[in-house]
């Protein structure tokens, strides 16, 4: 059965800015006052290689905005439903509450969709940390077998959005069994929301442009799957040994066995490996082979 899940983010505020009042051209917004009001979907590239079962992958999601007229134009608001699906049918992926906390304090802040990412600053943490008497609510619900999520944020003393370009507003968290496609969609939540937008001053709903629907694959490890089984653990640190200092046979392409990337096969390598695979230390890199 294909997994779905709805991801919803409700943003109310007020928008206390004042611009320019030109209007420029945007057919999903007629009184949009320059830039599209846009969704991002996307996923961390460097976690699209498979590991192991539980392999996380992290989902941003961005938004774009204009420059605000408190008046007329800028998101006041904002409902975001998300399914997905994947190819691999017979294994999980999951996108529970445990990897997608509401958390903005540590130890959850690592498994919160707040979070920052890879040095890009969430602007709903900037927000939360101007002003820790935000509200934040979240429910989780099952509907016919299906997972949804409705997570929702209201403002309090301070206005949410000012001018924002592609902005980092939530990382969603995927914790998958096998290699597989993912994709999602933009879709209902039940009984009568869907994607949109709500603009400032006159209240009105508008669908923003996105890149939906959005797929991406998670595919099998290059360097640290010696043995080609598509997962790194013991086989493959025992095959990289035997290979070293037992006559075994080589990796094919022998740069699987380059777990550290500098260029050689040895004794390093089989240390990287054992560090990840029973202590938690970094992943192999995963440079592509020239």
């Amino acid at each position: 059965m294909k997994s779905v899940i709805l991801f919803v983010v409700v943003i109310v505020a007020s928008i206390l800015w004042s611009t320019d009042s030109s209007r420029a051209n945007c057919p999903e917004d007629f009184d949009d006052n320059g830039i599209c009001d846009t969704l991002y979907v996307e996923v961390f590239p460097s976690d699209t290689v498979f590991t192991r079962p539980g392999h996380l992958v992290r989902v941003p999601i961005f938004v774009t905005h204009d420059v605000p007229d408190p008046s007329i134009d800028s998101i006041a608001g904002m409902t975001i439903p998300l399914c997905y699906t994947h190819t691999n049918v017979t294994k999980f992926c999951s996108a529970s509450y445990y990897w997608n906390t509401l958390a903005f304090t540590e130890p959850e802040l690592d498994r919160s969709i707040f979070r920052n990412l890879n040095g890009v600053q969430n602007w709903m943490l900037d927000f939360y940390e101007q002003d820790p008497s935000y509200v934040w609510l979240n429910t989780i619900r099952n509907l016919d077998g299906t997972s949804h999520f409705w997570l929702s944020l209201f403002a309090t003393t301070q206005p949410l959005l000012g001018t924002s370009h592609h902005k980092l507003t939530a990382t969603m968290t995927f914790r998958v069994e096998d290699t597989m496609t993912i994709c999602l969609d933009s879709c209902l939540w039940p009984p009568t929301q869907h994607l949109v937008f709500v603009t400032n001053g006159a209240f009105f709903n508008f669908v923003p442009r996105d890149n939906l629907p959005y797929c991406f694959t998670i595919s099998c490890p290059t360097r640290g799957n010696l043995n080609a089984d598509c997962i790194i653990d013991l086989g493959d640190v025992v095959y990289l040994i035997y290979f070293l200092y037992r006559g075994g046979p080589a990796p094919h392409p022998l740069s699987l066995g380059d777990v550290n990337c500098d260029g050689v096969v040895d004794l390093g390598d089989v240390v990287l490996l054992i560090k990840y695979v029973y202590k938690g230390g970094p992943p192999p890199c995963y440079q592509e082979q020239g």
